[in-house]
């Protein structure tokens, strides 16, 4: 059978209160019994202090004692309290008429006790009668001798009643508040349970893909956050989702291109079409090129893949950023030929080592570089600046081709994303090298930037922190 939530709380709640009234009250009739019993301790030994006082003189003058011990127990006999007298032996010499037996028999600790001046008390379940007593003896001293004593008891009969009648009513208030305790704990646990469900229900629906619905919890405590915290996440993979889809998309359509284009040309060789030397030449310097955009497109996903999976290796150490930019300006040289680029480098002076990657860094300014050449204008500029800023070391592409337009600023760094989707691949790229740039630099724990306007060419950088 399987138990819920809401029942697990429900219960935990009863037997929480059962437990704290179970030991309050416990403790509560401990410390009541406790007061009670001392308080009726201290009563009778003043009262048998008192008596001591009275007896004294008439048992130092040998006078009959009866008469006294007769008549308090009889003013006494409402409270339940009997006295007795004894002398220095003690032998009993005093005694009520209806009592042939003594409750305050003296053994001889007691009697030692008495002798030093010190009242003696015993609290217990009594010989003589079935009920529980507290015995006080109030010792008698002529000078430093002991004469003898008083002793007074008292059955706790009436402090047992008490506690009874409290055990009873703290039994009635223990199930009224454990009915309470009930109907509180039923409403919390609602309380508590009903968003959990919705939260359930929701990760439910989002296991099975669908993630238009959310979790409606307004409360301002951990469920609140909770429930906001399920949201943005459902929000987050609705996006992933989608990116995902078009990932795949795109990946496809990109990988589409270039095989339908080798194939065509295969085929066309293959099968005899062309005969002419010269021809089957250009076909197989168009399957060459495709083939190798084709290897990048496959080296480019893979490399986002190890990103995406934290797979990713760096090999990290001091280097001179200098040396980085000049080895990735040479590396596009047959780019910038072909284009009539020319390229500036502002290389600030003392510039501090940079800390990270080498081969990465180099990686991500020959991005940069290329594509700033792929959308310079024929014969255009290109400026390539280093400088440290802000406890930063600063690299800056500018170029002065077409632009980027405000509203694609912030999306240049996704994956397959173009700005001018009328511009064919072999033009645009992959769309896939800023996204790297943006990964790399990432885990080197600095950022990346880009500015322009429409027109006036557009720069885009990145920035290391100085180490």
């Amino acid at each position: 059978m399987k138990i819920g939530i809401f029942f697990k709380l429900l219960v935990t709640y009863i037997i929480v209160i059962m437990m704290a009234i179970t030991v309050l009250g416990a403790l509560q009739m401990i410390f009541i019994q406790n007061y009670l019993t001392e308080a009726k301790q201290q009563e009778l030994v003043i009262k048998s202090q008192d008596l001591a006082e009275v007896v004294k003189p008439l048992l130092i003058r040998g006078e009959d004692l009866h008469p006294v011990i007769i008549s308090l127990n009889r003013a006494d006999r409402s409270l339940g309290t009997e006295a007795w007298v004894i002398d220095k032996t003690g032998k009993l010499i005093a005694t009520s008429e209806d009592h042939v037996h003594c409750e305050g028999d003296i053994e001889r600790t007691d009697l030692e006790q008495l002798r030093g001046g010190v009242v003696s008390v015993r609290k217990g379940q009594s010989r003589y009668f079935d009920e529980s007593v507290i015995r006080v003896a109030a010792p008698m001293l002529q000078g430093d001798e002991f004469i003898g004593a008083v002793i007074l008891y008292t059955p706790v009969t009436g402090i047992k009643a008490t506690f009874a009648r409290m055990v009873d009513m703290y039994g009635l208030a223990a199930l009224l508040s454990i009915l309470l305790s009930g109907v509180v704990g039923f409403i919390l646990s609602r309380y508590i349970t009903r968003p959990l469900r919705e939260v359930s229900n929701v990760a439910h629906s989002v296991a099975e893909g669908r993630f238009e619905n959310r979790v409606d919890v307004k409360s301002n405590d951990e469920l609140g956050q909770l429930g906001d915290a399920i949201n943005h996440m459902i929000k987050r993979l609705s996006q992933y989702e989608a990116m995902r889809r078009d990932f795949v998309a795109n990946v496809s359509h990109e990988l589409r291109s270039p095989l339908t284009s080798i194939r065509g040309f295969v085929d066309a060789v293959a099968e005899g079409k062309s005969r002419d030397a010269e021809e089957q030449a250009r076909y197989l310097a168009i399957v060459q090129k495709e083939t190798h955009r084709l290897t990048k497109l496959v080296n480019e996903l893979l490399e986002i893949s190890r990103f995406d999976a934290r797979e990713s290796k760096f090999n990290m150490d001091f280097f001179p950023v200098e040396v980085v930019v000049n080895r990735a300006v040479a590396s596009l040289k047959p780019q910038i030929e072909a284009k009539s680029v020319s390229i500036r480098k502002v290389l600030e002076k003392d510039i501090p080592l940079c800390y990270g990657d080498e081969d990465r860094i180099e990686q991500v300014i020959h991005n940069i570089l290329e594509n700033a050449v792929r959308y310079s204008e024929e014969g255009g500029s290109i400026i390539i600046s280093v400088n440290r800023q802000n406890g930063e070391v600063v690299i800056e592409a500018v170029d002065n081709g077409p632009g980027i337009p405000r509203e694609d600023l912030p999306r240049i760094w996704e994956r397959f994303y173009r700005v001018d989707k009328a511009r064919s691949r072999d033009q645009g790229g992959t769309g896939l090298g800023l996204a790297i740039v943006e990964e790399i630099i990432k885990k080197h724990g600095g950022r990346v930037f880009a500015e322009s306007e429409p027109g006036k060419g557009a720069m885009i950088g990145f920035a290391l922190p100085v180490i």
